[in-house]
């Protein structure tokens, strides 16, 4: 039986949890936790919001050649236009979008058109 009140709490056991490890200690069993995260219906009760913001924030680093490699990187950009549309909520929304830009390089366009990556 999980009681619900007690949610946000072991998801920010959890951010805690990886925020300390070491990126090679992250198991194997991270895989379905990240995509339970992001499902919408973590995300629909407030209460959970601040605990899914920091878990996710933890996790984007971990896992981000995971999230281009399986497409999740839009429903990561689903959770912060949503985050982002909600007057009580859009703060979340900038520690998300923090989390994308530190953990994905972004390309440089070159003068001859092509792009390289710093």
């Amino acid at each position: 039986m999980v009681w619900p009140e007690f949610v946000p709490y072991g998801l920010q056991i959890l951010a805690l949890l990886l925020e300390v490890s070491p990126r090679e200690a992250v198991s194997a069993n991270f895989g379905p936790l990240l995509a339970s995260l992001l499902s919408p219906t973590m995300w629909e009760t407030r209460g959970n919001v601040p605990a899914c913001v920091r878990l996710l924030s933890a996790s984007i680093p971990l896992a981000a050649a995971d999230i281009v490699a399986e497409n999740k990187l839009e429903q990561v950009l689903g959770i912060f236009e949503r985050l982002i549309q909600s007057k009580k909520l859009n703060l979340y929304a900038f520690d998300v979008l923090d989390a994308i830009v530190r953990a994905f390089q972004p390309w440089v366009p070159r003068g001859d058109g092509r792009v390289r990556r710093d």
